[in-house]
């Protein structure tokens, strides 16, 4: 994995070289991911409108509504 970072002469990575070697991927990465982000920005897209307000009140089944709690935890991998 780190023979890209060896010298010519066959010599072994040093420090200095590993970390010189992680700074520019570290860099990298950021750059390629505020490019990204700078596309993802520029899309146009309709907002989300909520329903108007009051809701409906509905009654709520306390056994059913755990029942379909305790079955969305374990579906999620929760």
């Amino acid at each position: 994995m780190l023979k890209h970072l060896a010298e010519k002469d066959g010599s072994p990575v040093n420090r200095r070289r590993f970390i010189a070697a992680t700074g520019m991927a570290v860099a990298g990465s950021a750059l390629a991911g505020s490019v990204a982000m700078a596309d993802i920005g520029k899309s146009k897209q309709s907002p989300v409108t909520a329903p108007t307000l009051p809701w409906p009140w509905k009654k709520l089944d306390p056994m059913e509504a755990g029942r379909r709690a305790f079955n969305y935890y374990h579906e999620k991998g929760g």
